[in-house]
C-alpha cells in the first residue's frame, strides 16, 4: 500500500469545541479532570486522566542483546518484563528522561539515542504521549538508583529472542509490545518480527 502524501483526515466529523477542564483529584502520578464540552443541546461532562508524558528505552548492547527489567506492577498485581522507562519530569526533554531512566533502572548508559516511536497510550482517557528511544552501545557503567516503591531486576536477552517473548506472553505491557514490535520491524536487521 502506498503511503499518503498528506495525513489522512476525517471527512464528516470534527473535533469537539468549547472544552473546559476542572481538576477533580490529584493522585501524584496522575490527576483526574472533569472536562466540560459546551455542545447542543446540553453541556457534556467527561472525566479524563491527566498524566505526564512517559519514555521507554530499548537498550541494545554491542553484542546485539537487549536490556530488559522485571518489575512488580500494582494494576495487574503481577511481575512484568519490560524495557526500562518512566515519567518525563516537568521541563525535561524526552531524550534526557530516556538517558536518566536507563541509568537509574539498570545502571546501563549508551553511546547514542534515537527516537523509535511516539504513541498515545490511551487517547480515550489520557492526553499524554510515550516516547520510545533506541539506545545503542549500551554498557553497564553505573549503579542503579530506584525511585520509592521501585525494585527492578535487570535481564539481558538476545534481540533474536524478543519476538518469542511477545508471542509467548512473557512481555505483555502494551506500550512495551508496541515499542519492541517497531524496533523489530525497523531497527533489528535479521531479526524477524511477529508474522
Amino acid at each position: 500500500m502506498a503511503r499518503a502524501s498528506t495525513p489522512l483526515r476525517p471527512k464528516t466529523i470534527e473535533k469537539l469545541q468549547g472544552r473546559r477542564a476542572h481538576l477533580v483529584a490529584d493522585h501524584g502520578v496522575f490527576k483526574v479532570e472533569r472536562v466540560v464540552y459546551e455542545v447542543t443541546p446540553l453541556p457534556r461532562d467527561i472525566f479524563v486522566f491527566a498524566c505526564p508524558d512517559w519514555c521507554n528505552v530499548i537498550a541494545e548492547t554491542p553484542e546485539g542483546e537487549l536490556v530488559l527489567v522485571w518489575q512488580y506492577r500494582h494494576g495487574t498485581d503481577e511481575m512484568s518484563l519490560e524495557v526500562p522507562g518512566g515519567v518525563i519530569d516537568p521541563g525535561e526533554e524526552p531524550i534526557d528522561a530516556a538517558r536518566r531512566e536507563l541509568e537509574e533502572e539498570t545502571g546501563y548508559t549508551a553511546e547514542s539515542f534515537e527516537l523509535v516511536s511516539v504513541v498515545e497510550p490511551n487517547p480515550a482517557l489520557q492526553g499524554n504521549r510515550c516516547f520510545t528511544y533506541l539506545a545503542r552501545g549500551a554498557r553497564l557503567t553505573a549503579s542503579t538508583a530506584f525511585d520509592d516503591l521501585e525494585d527492578l531486576e535487570t535481564l539481558v536477552v538476545p534481540a533474536s529472542g524478543v519476538a518469542s517473548l511477545i508471542d509467548d506472553r512473557v512481555v505483555t505491557h502494551a506500550l512495551v509490545v508496541v515499542a519492541l514490535e517497531v524496533y523489530l520491524r525497523k531497527f533489528a536487521p535479521g531479526v524477524s518480527p511477529m508474522p
